[in-house]
C-alpha cells in the first residue's frame, strides 16, 4: 500500500467503532510513521474527530504528528495551521489537545509565534482567538504561553 491509501484508511476508521477499524487504523497509523514525511501532516490532522471511540489509540495520532515535524518543527506546525478551518467542525476538541501541547514547549511555542506572523491573516486570527479561549479557560497555566504565541 502506499501512503495515500494508509491516509485513506485513518480517515475512513477514525471513529474506531469495532475491533476491524482499530486495527486498520492502528496499522495504518504505523506506516504512515514508518514512512517518515512530514508532508502528510494536513492529511493526518483530517483523521481527527471528536466522535472517535477509542481516545487513547486517536491519541496516538497527536504523538505521530508530533514526531513527524521533530526535525522541522516549522513546517510541521504550519502544517497543522493550515488544517485547522479543515477539521473545525468534526474535531474542535482535537485542535484544542494539539494546541496544548504546543503551549507546554517553549521552543515549539515559540515558532509557532512565527507561523501565525508568516501565514494567512484569516488563519492566524482564528488561531489566536482559539489560543485566547485557552487561556481564558485557564489562565494560571497558559497565560504566560498563550501570550509568548500571540504577542509579536
Amino acid at each position: 500500500m502506499d501512503i495515500r491509501t494508509h491516509l485513506e484508511s485513518l480517515y475512513n476508521n477514525r471513529l474506531m467503532e469495532n475491533e476491524t477499524e482499530i486495527h486498520e487504523f492502528e496499522v495504518s497509523l504505523s506506516k504512515v510513521l514508518e514512512l517518515d514525511d512530514i508532508s502528510v501532516i494536513q492529511n493526518l490532522c483530517l483523521a481527527f474527530d471528536d466522535n472517535t471511540h477509542q481516545f487513547e489509540i486517536m491519541f496516538s495520532l497527536v504523538h505521530v504528528i508530533e514526531h513527524l515535524y521533530r526535525n522541522n518543527v516549522k513546517e510541521g506546525l504550519t502544517l497543522i495551521a493550515k488544517s485547522i478551518s479543515k477539521i473545525t467542525k468534526q474535531a474542535t476538541e482535537w485542535i484544542e489537545i494539539l494546541h496544548y501541547r504546543i503551549l507546554n514547549h517553549t521552543q515549539v511555542r515559540l515558532v509557532y509565534r512565527e507561523v501565525l506572523c508568516e501565514i494567512d491573516t484569516d488563519i492566524a486570527v482564528n488561531i489566536r482567538g482559539l489560543l485566547i479561549e485557552i487561556k481564558d479557560e485557564d489562565p494560571a497555566s497558559f497565560r504566560d504561553a498563550v501570550t509568548d504565541v500571540i504577542n509579536n
